[in-house]
Order: structure tokens, then C-alpha cells, then sequence
């Protein structure tokens, strides 16, 4: 996650390279992803909820859903950021580890995707796997429908994470879709940015942790910034920024911050 770093000098250059037409790949439906077995898995009664952080990794395609935990009562799927692909279910775990401590005890599972190459190839990879994803968690609630699904991007993550309510476009909706030190541009979330319609149609509620120590981070290092010319100063009524700045000292130390994990859990 370290390398990070590098991402602060393609920032210019990423900022408007999104495609509307991506972000609204997936408005009405689902596909039908069970590749093997995972449909009949959630059949059966409620599983406790485990320990094992299971892994649904996007760099090869689109994974099976019997990938994730099947029947929990709820997921919290984990998002990692640029260069942490190789580290994803350990940092995964490292908020699991973080979150038991303050009391949280369902299931959480690791989100991969594709974050090879220089930052600017990296981000547009973050905003395709969201297409990818919202068309994964169709399949994946339709054969859980009792599992509350919550997500949590950490920098590049936070790009999967918007991308992937822009893809559901109500079709369904998660509970919480939230990030942690989000490299997602500061006026993403506003009623005037891209993203005001997908936090309203497809999550319960949307947080943007942010930490003024961070960085790295753009959205994720304060405020959503909603002061441009065409903006009134608005996000959805469902959208909430939460200072974790006294937590968290830098882009790295989000997850293994008891103050930081303690104040997302606090808002499941």
C-alpha cells in the first residue's frame, strides 16, 4: 500500500478520464455468475459467522460466487487499494483483527481486482472492476437474500467502491458502502458530482472516512467538496463524512486503528 505514493503525480491526469457510459454499465439487472457450484450453497439455514477471510479476486474475470462465505447473516466485503492486490486478504484480515477488538464479530472477505501498472492504468481498472463487482453482488444476493451486504474501499478501493453503486444503479441496494482514505475525487459524493444519484438508489448509507493526515488520499483526506460552479453544496442525505483524523496518522494506518474501525462498526 506504500506505493501509494506514487499516485499523487497522475492525479491531474486521471481526474476526468472517467466514461459516464461504464459507470452506468449495469442499471437493471444482475448476470447469472454461479460458474460451478454457489447457487444452492445458500439454501440451507443461516451459517455462524467465520473467521476465514475468503478472497472473490477479479484479476482473472469474473470469480464465482461460491467464492464468498455463503448464508452469513452479513458480509463486510474489503476493498484494497493501489499495489495491494498481493496483500489483500492480509489486510482484509488486519480489519477483521482490528474490528473484533471493538466488538464486531460477522464476517468479513476480501475484494482483489487488477491494480498492476502505473497509477493512471490502475485507476481505470478501479472503475471497471466496479461494473464487474455490482454484476458479481447481483448474483451473490439473489443467492443470499437474508445477508446484509456492507462494502469498504481503502484508496483505490474508495474508486471501486463508487463504481460499483454507479453499476447497481438501484437495482438493489447495499447497507453501507464506505471508504477509508479514498483516492475517489473530493466532489464525487456531491449531488452535483458523478456519483449523488448512485449513493441515493443503491446503499442504505454511504461514509466517506477520512483522515487529514493522510496524503495520499483525495477524497479520503477531508471533507467532500462540493463548492464548484455548478454545485449547490449538497450530497445525498444518505452520505456522511467522518473526521478520523485524531485515529489515523497516515494512508496506511486506517484498518489496524481501533478509533477508526470503531467508528465504521459504529455506524453498522
Amino acid at each position: 500500500m506504500t506505493s501509494d505514493a506514487h499516485a499523487d503525480s497522475a492525479t491531474e491526469n486521471s481526474d476526468s478520464a472517467t466514461d459516464l457510459s461504464r459507470r452506468r454499465l449495469l442499471r437493471t439487472t444482475a448476470t447469472a455468475i454461479a460458474a460451478g457450484a454457489g447457487l444452492s450453497a445458500a439454501s440451507g439455514s443461516t451459517a455462524a459467522d467465520t473467521d476465514e477471510i475468503m478472497e472473490v479476486d477479479f484479476r482473472g474475470g469474473t470469480p464465482p460466487i461460491a467464492d464468498a462465505p455463503q448464508g452469513e447473516d452479513e458480509v463486510a466485503f474489503v476493498v484494497h487499494g493501489y499495489t495491494g492486490s498481493s496483500t489483500s486478504v492480509s489486510g482484509a484480515r488486519t480489519f477483521q483483527q482490528t474490528a473484533r477488538d471493538v466488538g464486531y464479530t460477522e464476517t468479513v472477505t476480501a475484494v482483489t481486482w487488477d491494480d498492476s501498472g502505473l497509477p493512471w492504468s490502475a485507476e481505470a481498472s478501479a472503475r471497471d472492476t466496479g461494473a464487474q463487482f455490482a454484476s458479481w453482488l447481483g448474483a451473490y444476493t439473489d443467492a443470499n437474500p437474508g445477508t446484509t451486504i456492507r462494502l469498504l474501499g481503502h484508496s483505490m478501493g474508495g474508486i471501486v467502491q463508487m463504481e460499483t453503486l454507479a453499476a447497481i444503479g438501484g437495482s438493489f441496494t447495499v447497507e453501507t458502502a464506505d471508504s477509508i482514505g479514498s483516492y475517489e475525487v473530493s466532489d464525487a459524493p456531491c449531488d452535483c458530482g458523478d456519483f449523488g444519484d448512485a449513493i441515493r438508489d443503491s446503499a442504505g448509507e454511504v461514509h466517506n472516512y477520512y483522515s487529514t493526515n493522510d496524503s495520499i488520499a483525495r477524497l479520503g483526506d477531508g471533507q467532500a467538496d462540493c463548492s464548484g460552479w455548478f454545485c449547490d453544496g449538497t450530497t445525498p442525505n444518505n452520505y456522511d463524512d467522518v473526521d478520523v483524523s485524531d485515529s489515523v496518522s497516515d494512508h496506511t494506518s486506517y484498518k489496524e486503528s481501533p478509533g477508526c474501525v470503531s467508528a465504521i462498526v459504529g455506524n453498522y
